[in-house]
């Protein structure tokens, strides 16, 4: 298959090397790019850090503040994110099964909701309140907006000839915004009688909605990347 990959850099280039090694051809097109937040006034140290994405990672990691939070507790949403915060220095991670009802599940049966204040680096769009789900067990959560995804005005050139030719099968999509960025570059584009002969991949249900409108949509299993791409080939 000839796939569109639209996640952002540098995510893009590692799940475009994954589908190639599996014998398709791939173009990156990331419809959003990742905009880190200048370093936060955060006025305690945290008695855990609660990550939902390797952005979440990327972003702490760019803080001088956190040079020295490296053995604090970390909760990270699957093995990815887990990885990412590993080799970033962190010595305590421990990995929940993907999404963020396993986290907030994982962080209650770990730690004393009275053991300290606990800070989530989350995105400006994201899955699910963590806060709330946390709060509700008694635990006193700041959540800290450390990055967020831009998406563009238009598609690309290449992006634009590959869909008006037919030459695009399918699309991953590992997020709601990424999907409705999409949807509406394709609108402007006049595109849709192209989008409707491809097919869609996406991380969960919430992504798959925008894109229901131009053809089938196949949801994976576990909200992560891994389970996407193993869509693929059914």
């Amino acid at each position: 298959m000839r796939l569109l990959v639209t996640r952002p850099r540098p995510d893009a280039d590692e799940t475009a090397e994954h589908l190639r090694a599996l014998g398709h051809d791939v173009i990156v097109a990331p419809l959003t790019v990742i905009d880190f937040a200048p370093e936060p006034e955060i006025g305690f140290r945290p008695a855990a850090l609660l990550f939902t994405s390797r952005n979440g990672v990327r972003a702490a990691s760019r803080w001088p503040i956190a040079s020295g939070w490296r053995d604090i507790a970390v909760f990270a949403v699957g093995d990815r994110t887990a990885t990412a915060a590993r080799e970033a220095g962190f010595g305590s991670v421990r990995a929940a099964a993907g999404d963020v009802s396993a986290l907030a599940g994982d962080v209650a049966a770990s730690l004393d909701p009275f053991a300290g204040r606990l800070l989530h680096v989350a995105g400006r769009d994201r899955a699910g309140d963590l806060e709330g789900m946390l709060a509700e067990r008694g635990f006193d959560i700041v959540t800290v907006e450390a990055y967020a995804a831009k998406g563009g005005d238009a598609l690309s050139d290449k992006v634009r000839d590959a869909l008006a030719s037919g030459a695009i099968d399918g699309a991953l999509f590992l997020s709601r915004r990424a999907s409705t960025i999409f949807a509406r570059l394709v609108s402007d584009a006049g595109l849709e009688a192209q989008a409707i002969r491809m097919t869609f991949f996406a991380i969960s249900e919430a992504a798959a909605q925008p894109l229901r409108r131009f053809g089938p949509v196949l949801v994976a299993k576990r909200p992560d990347a891994g389970s996407v791409v193993a869509l693929i080939g059914r």
